[in-house]
């Protein structure tokens, strides 16, 4: 009897010697340093130690899609430059662990975009009965109340996004590989005839044509950016300090009662 409650109080200090750091390792705390689209962040804990995070549960629209800079930008207001709490889930097979954020405020960042529509409810099938059906819910009513991007006609899916924008690039690929074997074709046969070589002139001239196009449309949209980047910074520094002088007057009440 005494050997059997001993054989069983050993494995029981076996099991928690072996499950105690990993539960102590399933939440983070930090400030987040960047973002990434609308559903990536990296937060430094007080180590110092870098964590890339990607926010479980959800799908934000890519930047490229319809209201991916809007998620972006959202998902920068709310904790660029702020301490979190985030409760891994998983780790992620791209390097980056998923995990739930939680701003200063209490508020879970996944459920947030979802609210404001922008992001899906997407990757559930390791999430709890209960936050899936608060999630399903905030997604329904985001939807029925045309929030963010369910104000649009049709929308896609990011991966669907992702899986076309695939395609586009390895189509262009090909196509890219297809100019360059008619280009050494036609200087080859450039001593034969004169008219490959006309269409090859031809041909360059209108890929330095594209090529300074596309330049030009790459500044145009760097441009738009920094300034929406501008603009997102003068509005969290606003934002920063009315939460200052909200701070202040709260503090100057009691003090004159």
């Amino acid at each position: 009897m005494f050997e059997h409650v001993a054989r069983r109080a050993l494995n029981c200090l076996l099991w928690l010697a072996l499950t105690a750091p990993a539960a102590a390792d399933t939440t983070l705390r930090g400030q987040v340093v960047s973002v990434a689209g609308g559903d990536v962040v990296t937060i430094v804990d007080d180590q110092d130690r870098e964590h890339k995070l990607r926010l479980a549960f959800i799908d934000a629209p890519e930047l490229g899609q319809p209201f991916g800079d809007e998620a972006q930008s959202a998902l920068a207001a709310m904790v660029l430059g702020r301490e979190v709490v985030a409760r891994l889930v998983d780790e992620g097979a791209d390097g980056a662990a998923q995990a739930e954020v939680v701003e200063p405020h209490g508020h879970s960042v996944n459920l947030e975009l979802i609210k404001r529509g922008l992001a899906w409810h997407d990757y559930f099938d390791t999430q709890a009965k209960s936050d899936r059906d608060r999630y399903q819910a905030a997604l329904s009513a985001a939807q029925t109340a045309r929030q963010g991007m369910w104000a649009l006609d049709r929308v896609e899916l990011p991966r669907d996004f992702r899986a076309r924008v695939e395609r586009l690039q390895r189509w262009w690929l090909y196509v890219a590989v297809g100019l360059a074997g008619f280009t050494m074709l036609g200087l080859i046969f450039t001593k034969w005839d004169k008219r490959i070589t006309g269409w090859i002139e031809r041909q360059e001239a209108q890929t330095r044509a594209e090529g300074e196009a596309y330049r030009l449309a790459r500044i145009q949209a760097e441009a738009e950016q920094a300034e929406k980047d501008r603009t997102r910074e003068i509005a969290n520094r606003e934002m920063d300090r009315l939460a200052a002088i909200r701070q202040a007057s709260s503090e100057q009440g009691p003090r004159r009662r």
